[in-house]
């Protein structure tokens, strides 16, 4: 099983200023909707309202293969909204709308060999879930689980925060750690790809896999550096580029049995073709409004 940690939102897109499309979104969901599309076993972690647009959530979750049973329902709260507007290159620029205001409650997991947890974004930092994420990421730590953590921060961090402290925890975890260039500048004021590794290391980071929009996809390890080609496209999107590249590594992680034993020690091999693989997700969410690769996509693998 692969398990997903994140927020639930619906996406509102606009494009200079009209509206244009509606999708349930959330880093992490968009993950998971991915992965169910390819065929994985995967459980969602999150939370929604209990209207209309959290019921469409859950119907819409469970239309894709995505276990929601660790999905919280909060009686008489609406389920978070979130508007994207697109500037000239297609990025999204984000508000936010959100009611939750207690803490989220999530028991202990019982986790098997080669499950594997997915925690990303502004929701492995907030204050308000972070016993509950923390406890879930421990649980995963003792019990032998491969960690993946995907920050994607782009705003810089004070040291006396307490965003900060849960970023260096959340390092602490991680096993294999996805970062874009724009994250590395935010975090460790530097794009230097072998300082970042060299900065992760000192948490225990076995794997950076380290992204740079339209330029080169680089992976590094202890062992190996070693570069992916990004092919040019027309952007219509790059809303859930990032998680459904993340998708594309876990499918391939998942597959290829690979576990927190043995990520160390991955051959070149298994990168050369779960890199691409994910770069074509991540290609295929691009040219479309949706957050998630389409089943169209699926039918030419």
């Amino acid at each position: 099983m692969i398990y997903t940690i994140g927020e639930t939102v619906i996406d509102l897109i606009f494009k200079n200023m009209q509206p244009q499309a509606a999708k349930v979104g959330g880093s992490a969901l968009n993950t998971s909707v991915s992965l169910g599309r390819l065929g994985n076993r995967v459980s969602f972690i999150s939370e929604i309202g209990t209207d209309e647009l959290g019921d469409w959530c859950k119907r819409f979750l469970a239309d894709n293969g995505v276990d929601a049973s660790h999905v919280v329902q909060y009686e008489d709260k609406k389920t978070s909204l979130a508007l994207a507007f697109l500037n000239e290159n297609n990025d999204a620029k984000y508000s936010f709308y959100k009611e939750f205001d207690k803490p989220m409650p999530i028991g202990e997991f019982s986790f098997a060999e080669n499950d594997i947890v997915l925690f990303s974004s502004s929701f492995a930092l907030n204050s308000r879930v972070r016993q509950s994420v923390a406890n879930v990421l421990r649980n995963a730590t003792e019990q032998g689980v491969l960690l993946m953590y995907d920050p994607n921060m782009r705003k810089k961090l004070s040291k006396d925060s307490t965003e900060y402290i849960f970023l260096h925890e959340n390092f602490g975890f991680a096993d294999l750690v996805h970062i874009s260039d724009e994250d590395a500048v935010a975090m460790f004021g530097t794009n230097n790809v072998k300082i970042v590794f060299s900065e992760l290391q000192k948490f225990n980071v076995k794997v950076l896999v380290y992204t740079q929009n339209k330029n080169d996809v680089v992976v590094v390890t202890d062992s190996y550096s070693l570069s992916y080609t990004v092919p040019q496209i027309q952007v219509v999107s790059t809303i859930g580029a990032g998680d459904t590249f993340n998708a594309g590594i876990l499918h391939c992680l998942s597959k290829s049995y690979i576990s927190k034993s043995n990520i160390a020690t991955i051959e070149r091999e298994f990168w050369d073709k779960a890199i691409p693989f994910a770069i074509r997700c991540a290609a295929n969410v691009c040219q479309s409004m949706d957050n998630y690769i389409d089943v169209n996509f699926l039918a030419n693998l």
